[in-house]
């Protein structure tokens, strides 16, 4: 899935959560369940690094950065960080570590519709639901 909505979703999620701590992990579980889903990949990295660096700012600046549901955004971006580290390259025969970034576990066929992936104009109008529920009640004030 693109970083964004491993952003923006976990976001969202993490509203339901009272520690950092626990949102954090939740982040990278639902980096985990997000990567399950058929979907369409993109491969314009420093594009949507910095694109990914705005919505944790929004968030961050919105809840607060001590806030479950910045932590949450943080669990659920930083798995794709080995994406672009040289030393988990598969084109250099290096290997990734986390579970759906391999072949067998990443965006897994729906039975009966093998072909199908979410589009990148689906997971954009996710993205932008998802960021608006995580930022639009939250304050600074209610990190704890």
């Amino acid at each position: 899935m693109m970083l964004v909505p491993h952003a923006c979703v976990n976001a969202a999620i993490g509203r339901l959560f009272k520690r950092p701590a626990t949102a954090f992990a939740a982040g990278v579980a639902g980096h985990a369940l997000l990567d399950l889903i058929p979907h369409k990949d993109i491969s314009a990295h420093k594009a949507e690094g910095m694109l990914v660096l705005v919505m944790l700012g929004l968030v961050g600046s919105s809840c607060g950065v001590n806030s479950p549901a910045f932590w949450c955004a943080m669990g659920g971006v930083l798995p794709d960080v080995e994406q672009v580290l040289p030393w988990t390259d598969p084109k250099r025969g290096r290997r990734r570590w986390f579970p759906t970034h391999n072949r067998r576990c990443h965006s897994l066929a729906i039975p009966g519709a093998p072909g199908y992936r979410v589009r990148l104009f689906t997971q954009s109008i996710v993205s932008a639901a998802a960021l608006m529920i995580a930022t639009t009640s939250c304050r600074p004030s209610d990190s704890r």
